[in-house]
């Protein structure tokens, strides 16, 4: 998407400007700017102004994204200390939302060049579903971990 910004009037960047970068609301925006809402109706349907604003939206999220991934470390960090806190309910939550990271693989994953996934462990049988019921029902013993190709 190649950008004109010599289409745009000075007003309509002036606009665009206020609401991205200087984190106005569109009508805070459009006031300061002595811009009626049926001029920005009609700027709106401008491809040129639109693709302005979509390349502002694209760059925004960008930053976001980059925030988040430089952010995500020490947040992952500091749920793992909450794992061990002695609140009970802290600890429950904390490891609730480390779960949900990792299946959700939020902010881990990038888009165009994903990470590979793990291929799915083979169909479990029932002669294989039976010995680990079996091991999970002993009684108050330590759990006998049978070698992979037991299972």
């Amino acid at each position: 998407m190649k950008r004109d910004y010599c289409r745009l009037g000075k007003r309509q960047l002036a606009v665009i400007t206020d609401i991205f970068e200087n984190a106005l609301t569109e009508t805070d925006a459009l006031a300061k700017n002595h811009v009626s809402k049926w001029l920005y109706q009609k700027w709106l349907d401008n491809p040129t102004f639109l693709d302005e604003l979509d390349a502002r939206f694209d760059q925004a999220l960008r930053r976001s994204k980059f925030l988040i991934a430089h952010c995500l470390p020490l947040a992952v960090q500091r749920l793992v200390q909450l794992i061990v806190s002695e609140k009970d309910e802290t600890a429950r939550k904390a490891c609730l939302d480390l779960i949900s990271l990792q299946l959700s693989n939020a902010g881990l994953q990038n888009s165009k060049n994903p990470l590979p996934r793990k291929e799915l462990p083979a169909k479990l049988t029932p002669e294989k579903a039976s010995k680990m019921l079996a091991i999970l029902a002993e009684p108050d013993e330590t759990p006998k971990y049978l070698p992979d190709n037991d299972l």
